[in-house]
């Protein structure tokens, strides 16, 4: 009688975290984390000699020939209840809202630590069957719009471009080298905070046209933006900025109100930790007692004061569906047209919400995308935000805030 021993891996929580971890099928480790630290995982395989006579009966006990090194064991810094929360109330926006897609991440602000990617539609990784889902919020970039807009404030007050109490001139069109600019409604004149709240394009271009290109361009590198993120992860994206000497004042506007250049949603997640770690970059780590590197890269008066912002936006500007009923919150809406072959498509759309929870202990920083939703319902405040607000209030409540 010969026993055969195999060995197989089973993932518990499935497709809840299959397009982050990947799994190990019989041709090696596939996909996500299964993939990268699959050199600390697999170990080595031993090799033995045995001596045998003429007979073939072995006559020595076995002679090591190379030692046999067990694979190490790695430990996330993903919170099972945390990520179940991200996925569930995902998987239901982007099923509601008649969504492609949608990515959500939650980092840990003080720790320094990454408790929840999640990306929809994923897939079974313990089904031999599966068709394999990509991490959306890892490898995907895109334009992320208006969620730009607390970046480029927050460097023009350190850089004195704009004062906070200063009423920055917005009427509803803007022309720039023949393009119109323009806003919901004629807000007349605003104060920084409230180019925020409401999410002035016209607000925007005024201050990226006075902080100028150069500036424009360290800031958002600064903030960790095309550049490789601090995860070992296959393909993750760095985003992308086409460096050039000079730009067009029109194109010095987009840069301003959050296109022409892309993000991947976990970028732009690490760069809003920024606002509740008092103008501190953190390299966020998702591997238990890895060291976290830290970066100043605004200052605490100019993040403080972006926060203030982002709660505003909460209270009374765009993003009125991301607030909870114990907790005071705050946050950005975004709402940005897709790109096609041809330019921008008028009915196609990607919603996102990014905010911090709660507001006082700015523990949580919260990222959600939807890519595509119905046009019934498709704008950042609409879709996103009320992901946001369940994600945040299920966490802050299950980490007994």
């Amino acid at each position: 009688l010969e026993v055969e021993v195999r060995h197989s891996r089973h993932y518990p929580l499935g497709d809840q975290i299959a397009p982050l971890v990947g799994f190990y099928g019989k041709d090696g480790a596939q996909e996500g984390l299964e993939m990268s630290y699959d050199f600390l995982l697999d170990g080595t395989n031993g090799r033995e000699k045995l001596y045998k006579n003429a007979k073939q009966e072995i006559i020595s006990k076995p002679i090591e020939i190379i030692n046999k090194v067990p694979g190490k064991d790695i430990i996330l810094t993903i919170d099972s209840t945390i990520q179940f929360y991200a996925y569930k109330y995902l998987a239901e926006a982007v099923k509601n809202n008649n969504a492609k897609s949608g990515s959500v991440i939650v980092l840990d602000n003080k720790k320094g630590e990454i408790l929840a990617i999640a990306s929809y539609p994923s897939y079974n990784p313990n089904d031999p069957m599966r068709s394999i889902q990509k991490n959306r919020a890892l490898v995907d970039a895109y334009e992320f719009g208006s969620a730009i807009k607390p970046i480029l404030l927050s460097f023009a007050i350190d850089e004195e471009v704009i004062d906070l109490d200063e009423e920055i001139s917005t009427p509803q069109r803007f022309e720039i080298e023949k393009k119109i600019i323009s806003d919901p409604k004629n807000y007349q004149s605003l104060k920084p905070m409230d180019i925020i709240a409401y999410s002035s394009q016209v607000g925007a271009t005024k201050v990226a046209l006075k902080t100028g290109y150069d500036s424009i361009k360290k800031n958002y590198l600064n903030f960790g933006f095309s550049k490789p993120i601090s995860i070992n992860f296959p393909s993750s994206s760095l985003g992308y900025f086409n460096f050039k000497d000079s730009v067009s004042e029109r194109e010095l506007a987009a840069l301003g109100y959050g296109y022409g250049f892309e993000v991947s949603p976990y970028q732009l997640a690490s760069a809003y930790s920024v606002f509740a770690n008092g103008g501190v970059l953190k390299d966020f780590v998702i591997i238990k007692d890895e060291p976290v590197i830290s970066q100043q890269v605004i200052s605490k008066e100019s993040a403080d004061y972006i926060l203030q912002s982002l709660e505003a936006v909460v209270e009374y500007g765009t993003g009125k569906l991301a607030g909870l009923k114990n907790f005071d919150t705050g946050g950005k809406t975004s709402t940005v047209h897709k790109v096609s072959m041809s330019g921008y498509k008028d009915d196609s759309y990607r919603a996102s919400f990014v905010g911090i929870a709660p507001a006082d202990e700015k523990s949580l920083t919260i990222m959600v995308s939807i890519d595509n939703p119905s046009l019934n319902s498709y704008s950042g405040g609409a879709v996103a935000a009320p992901v946001f607000a369940k994600i945040a209030d299920s966490t802050l409540n299950y980490l007994g805030y």
